[in-house]
C-alpha cells in the first residue's frame, strides 16, 4: 500500500469516475485501474462498484476512504513538522449534534472558507454516541457534544479512557432539554410540562438519542419511533405524529419553530444545566489549521450561548 494509492482512491471518490480521476492525476485510465485493483487485492475487499454510469463507493470502501484521508492528513502534518511550515491539510472532518447545526454551521463554514478556501471542511451531523465512538476511532478532528452537569463525571471518565481531550464551554438556558411538539397538541400552549404528561404520548427519537432520556421520562417499556433524519423528525412532529426531546438550541433559526408549526416547551424535571464539550484527540497534537478551526468553533458557540 502506497500513499500514492490513497490519493488515487480519494480522487476517484471526489470525481465518481475513474477516467476523470485519471485525468486529474495525469495518468492513464488503465494505469489507475490497475493501481486500484492492486490495492483492493491487498486489502481483500472491493472499494468501488463499477458501472457505465461511474463508480459508487462500497460500505467497506467508505470506511477505508475515511482512514485514507486521516493517513494523508497525518502525512501532511509530518512533512510540515520536518519543514517547519504551517501544514496544509486537504480535508478536515468534524461532527456536530443535530441540535447545534442551525446555530453554528453556517457561520463556521463562512469563516473557515474565508481563511482556508483550499481545505475541504466536512461537517457531519451525528448523535451523541456516534460522535464519541468516531472520535475514538480518529475519524473526526473535532467533535461537539453537550452534557448535563449531573452526568459529567461519568462522561469525563469515558473520555479519559478513550484518550479524547476536551475543552468545556459553560452552557446556558438554550441547552436545557425541552419538549418539541406540534402546535396542534394541547400541551403546546403550556409554560412547562411534567414528564408524567408525556408518559403515554408517542415519542419520536433522532437515532438512538431516546436511550439518554427514557430513564428520566420513565418510558422504559414504551419504544419510540426512531428516525435517521432530523428534518423528517421535525416534519413528523409538526404533523402531531409525536413529540421529541432536544436541547432548546435546536429551535435556533428553525423554520418549523419560526412558522409556529412546532412549539418548544420546558420540561420541569429536565431542567438540569448542561455544558458544551469540544472534543479532539489527545493522542496527537493538532495541526495549525485544526487549532484555527477549534478557535472558530469556540468563539461561535460562546457567542450563541
Amino acid at each position: 500500500m502506497r500513499i500514492e494509492q490513497l490519493k488515487q482512491i480519494i480522487k476517484i471518490q471526489e470525481q465518481q469516475s475513474i477516467s476523470k480521476a485519471a485525468s486529474d492525476l495525469f495518468i492513464s485510465q488503465p494505469s489507475l485501474s490497475v493501481s486500484v485493483n492492486n490495492l483492493e487485492d491487498e486489502l481483500g475487499l472491493k472499494l468501488f462498484e463499477r458501472s457505465n454510469a461511474g463508480v459508487i463507493v462500497t460500505e467497506q470502501g467508505k470506511e477505508i476512504l475515511r482512514l485514507a484521508e486521516n493517513i494523508l492528513n497525518l502525512s501532511d502534518k509530518m512533512i510540515g513538522i520536518m519543514e517547519g511550515t504551517k501544514v496544509l491539510i486537504r480535508n478536515l472532518r468534524m461532527a456536530v449534534p443535530a441540535a447545534f447545526a442551525n446555530a453554528i454551521v453556517p457561520g463556521l463554514l463562512r469563516q473557515f472558507r474565508d481563511l482556508y478556501p483550499d481545505v475541504n471542511l466536512h461537517i457531519h451531523e451525528a448523535s451523541f454516541y456516534e460522535i464519541v465512538d468516531l472520535m475514538d476511532k480518529g475519524i473526526y478532528s473535532i467533535g461537539i457534544i453537550s452534557c448535563r452537569v449531573d452526568l459529567e463525571y461519568n462522561f469525563i471518565q469515558q473520555l479519559k479512557e478513550r484518550d479524547i481531550a476536551w475543552e468545556v464551554i459553560p452552557g446556558g438556558e438554550c441547552l436545557r432539554l425541552s419538549l418539541f411538539i406540534s402546535s396542534k397538541n394541547p400541551l403546546a400552549d403550556r409554560e412547562w410540562v411534567s414528564r408524567s404528561e408525556l408518559r403515554n404520548l408517542k415519542m419520536i427519537s433522532y437515532k438512538e438519542n431516546y436511550s439518554r432520556f427514557s430513564k428520566d421520562l420513565e418510558r422504559s417499556s414504551h419504544k419510540p419511533v426512531i428516525v435517521e433524519d432530523v428534518e423528517l423528525l421535525k416534519k413528523l412532529i409538526s404533523n402531531d405524529f409525536g413529540f421529541s426531546i432536544f436541547p432548546e438550541i435546536l429551535a435556533y433559526d428553525d423554520l418549523y419553530v419560526k412558522s409556529g408549526m412546532i412549539k418548544v416547551v420546558p420540561i420541569k424535571e429536565l431542567s438540569e444545566p448542561s455544558n458544551v464539550y469540544i472534543l479532539y484527540s489527545s493522542k496527537e497534537s493538532l495541526s495549525f489549521i485544526e487549532r484555527e478551526l477549534l478557535t472558530i468553533v469556540k468563539e461561535l458557540i460562546t457567542d450563541t450561548l
